[in-house]
């Protein structure tokens, strides 16, 4: 069953978390196949890197159990915590032995952990709050600098060691770039999501009802002129008022928290009510007060009157606040050819009232009365 359609507004993208671990996917597979090569040409080579011998292994088997855990669809935010703590490790171990290793005359550093803690600042901008991220990231990225100064010590006036030491002042500050500009496009997709955020809610205010979460008269009028503009074209629509009958009584003996909660309720009525089959799908809003509307394009007057029935028992039967009994009066009109909105809610008012004449707790179609069950 169909409910009765609320305000159509733009809504964050649904599909983020499964487009994130794609991602995360390829970017493992990615590293696996890296690492794999890393360990294997090193052992062809016979290089003795310590960290292709003793740490790339490690973060294959991890990378591995990182995969199986993505491709079984657990948790992403453990993955992507999990893999922001070991790569950062990985980044630091990686610094200390090429600190620590004997470089050839000529040669430059070895820049592989730098370009490894860029990769580490850009996933832990991706899975961490903004804030977090840039405190985590500046721990990192001062640690990865400050280590090869601290354990190379003074080159003393040994051109090779002075040489070496602007290399890797110049490596250090390429890979630092990055990262800040790694962080200034992190900080304005933050920005300019929090913009949209609060654009989307002004948009939600401006169109919604505060107490029943239901679209208010202005996001309905577009529904209206659709219903308008597809009886031109020879279809059929109809339109429902709906009052919540004594409405003012229960304000006045029961006060009007429970006068709130009753209206929150008839709002819960309305969108479990079922839509029309092969009609498109009918919109519903608080037109003001007790008094609520419903556009249902496609919907001649006959299906309106079995609809109206079915309405009417669904407000008796349902488990109202505090043991009242809700009952509601309905005035409906079809839409006809040429017709302005004026028209088609003034015919749909005076069913209304035609129905609490005769009684409430029924519904009148514009020119008939469809009398309550009893």
């Amino acid at each position: 069953m169909a409910p009765y359609s609320s305000l159509h507004l733009p809504a964050r993208d649904p599909h983020g978390e499964a487009i994130r671990r794609r991602l995360y996917i390829g970017a493992v597979c990615c590293g696996l196949l890296l690492l794999g090569f890393g360990v294997f040409s090193q052992r062809l080579t016979n290089l003795h890197e310590q960290y292709l011998l003793y740490i790339a292994p490690l973060l294959l088997l991890l990378g591995l159990v990182d995969l199986w855990w993505l491709l079984m669809k657990r948790s992403l935010i453990i993955a992507e915590l999990a893999g922001v703590g070991v790569l950062a490790a990985a980044t630091i171990a990686q610094v200390v032995m090429a600190s620590r290793a004997p470089l050839p005359p000529g040669a430059y550093p070895n820049s592989g952990p730098y370009w490894l803690m860029v990769c580490v600042c850009l996933l832990a901008f991706l899975a961490l709050p903004p804030r977090r991220a840039a405190a985590f990231n500046l721990v990192l990225v001062v640690t990865a600098v400050a280590l090869p100064w601290v354990l190379l010590g003074s080159p003393g006036t040994h051109v090779a060691g002075l040489v070496r030491l602007q290399f890797l002042m110049r490596l250090q500050f390429n890979a630092v770039i990055v990262v800040l500009l790694i962080w200034g496009l992190a900080w304005f997709r933050t920005q300019h999501a929090n913009q949209a955020d609060t654009q989307e809610l002004l948009r939600r205010m401006a169109f919604t009802d505060a107490l029943t979460q239901l679209p208010n008269r202005h996001a309905v009028y577009p529904a209206v002129e659709a219903l308008l503009s597809g009886a031109a074209r020879g279809q059929a629509g109809s339109l429902f008022l709906i009052d919540l009958d004594h409405f003012k009584q229960i304000n006045d003996q029961h006060g009007h928290a429970v006068g709130d909660e009753v209206l929150i309720a008839a709002g819960q009525v309305l969108r479990n009510c079922v839509s029309e089959i092969g009609a498109g799908p009918p919109t519903l809003g608080r037109w003001g007060g007790e008094e609520f509307i419903v556009i249902m394009p496609g919907t001649s007057p006959e299906r309106a009157r079995i609809r109206a029935e079915h309405l009417l028992s669904e407000f008796r039967a349902w488990p109202w606040p505090h043991g009242l009994r809700v009952t509601v009066s309905i005035g409906s009109s079809s839409v006809q050819l040429g017709e302005a909105f004026s028209g088609l809610l003034a015919r749909a008012d005076e069913a209304l009232y035609a129905a609490k004449l005769s009684g409430r707790d029924r519904a009148v179609m514009h020119g008939s009365t469809l009398a309550p069950l009893r």
